[in-house]
């Protein structure tokens, strides 16, 4: 398990809240919720490019969006980030092994 009990607790909590804001008057939350995620990568790089520490707060916020996209589609975000590893250290080592043999 990666993300905890407690985590998860309040990522659900989140995203109820969530819907109950994003989502009201029939709006689609999924799609608002990729609209904030877009608007959070732009504000990620601006601060990180004037290198600002508030940046890590934006990312952190980034994270909270992508989480409730997995929950939206009804998936565990436990689950999914745990099959995301195994496939981001799969791919980096191959890239490895690649650039190893050039």
């Amino acid at each position: 398990m990666f993300i905890t009990k407690r985590a998860l607790e309040k990522m659900y909590e989140i995203h109820a809240l969530s819907k109950k804001v994003n989502a009201a008057k029939n709006r689609n939350h999924r799609k608002k919720l990729l609209k904030l995620a877009e608007k959070h990568i732009k504000e990620i790089q601006h601060l990180y490019n004037e290198n600002n520490p508030h940046a890590d707060i934006e990312t952190g916020d980034l994270l909270v969006l992508c989480l409730e996209l997995i929950i939206e589609s009804g998936k565990n975000p436990d689950e999914v980030i745990c099959k995301c590893f195994e496939r981001y250290k799969k791919k980096l080592s191959h890239i490895l092994k690649q650039q190893s043999k050039i």
